[in-house]
């Protein structure tokens, strides 16, 4: 194969690697700043309910 070829489709997939690396933390920044705490009451009660469909 050519060299150039290859030096061209490892360079793409550094750069795809990279985007993706970049909107990974991207994302998990947003779902720690959005992060929802859930409400205790609705544990209890799907306990409670629990297996009762």
């Amino acid at each position: 194969m050519d060299p150039t070829l290859i030096k061209l489709a490892l360079g793409g997939l550094a750069v795809l690697g990279c985007i993706g690396i970049f909107f990974g933390i991207g994302l998990a920044l947003a779902a720690y700043k959005f992060a929802v705490e859930a409400n205790p009451k609705v544990e209890e009660v799907l306990e409670v309910l629990a297996g009762a469909q």
